[in-house]
């Protein structure tokens, strides 16, 4: 992937700044599944499924459902990366079935993202994991925007608030005027 790229070794980044990446990148997809759980109306059932998940070998079982957490420090991050696809998965599954291939996109792009944090997270890389890491996030970049489906910009949202107050007061002014200009003999 890079391997073309004229470089000095230490202007590589470091692996605390491709691991704050990946970390920034986790925080991302989760708010994006959140809000797209939300969205399809099955953030309850994502909620009980993440309190589900039970310990197992190092795995610390969450006592709070995910709409609790506040903030994610970097071991809860790299313990959630090792479940989230069962939950989301799980979340999605026996829907409407109109909604199917936007669940399915929704899982793939949310696995796509793990593999890519995975591979990425391994202690020294080759040809073969680099190019995997490539797929992986080319994988993901072409399916993200079923997270962004149904979300609004600021500029979006503003202009949306500003014409549906302009809706609300046209009626209102319409009212007005025809009040103005009706006699009784216009009746």
């Amino acid at each position: 992937m890079f391997r073309h790229i004229p470089f000095i070794v230490w202007d590589l980044p470091t692996r605390e700044l491709l691991h704050t990446m990946q970390i920034g990148m986790l925080d991302y997809i989760q708010k994006w599944i959140f809000h797209s759980m939300k969205r399809h109306e099955g953030l309850d059932k994502y909620n009980a499924i993440w309190l589900s998940v039970l310990a197992y070998h190092d795995l610390t079982p969450n006592n709070k459902s995910y709409k609790e957490v506040c903030e994610w420090n970097r071991k809860e991050m790299k313990e959630m990366s090792r479940y989230l696809l069962g939950v989301v998965t799980q979340s999605l599954q026996g829907r409407n079935p109109t909604q199917r291939p936007i669940f399915n996109r929704t899982i793939e792009c949310t696995w796509a993202l793990l593999e890519f944090y995975m591979y990425a997270g391994y202690k020294s890389q080759d040809d073969a994991t680099l190019s995997y890491i490539g797929d992986a996030l080319h994988h993901f970049h072409t399916l993200k925007d079923v997270f962004l489906l149904g979300r609004v910009g600021k500029k979006a949202k503003a202009k949306t608030n500003v014409l549906g107050t302009e809706l609300v007061k046209k009626p209102m002014v319409d009212d007005e005027t025809n009040a103005d200009t009706s006699t009784p003999s216009k009746q």
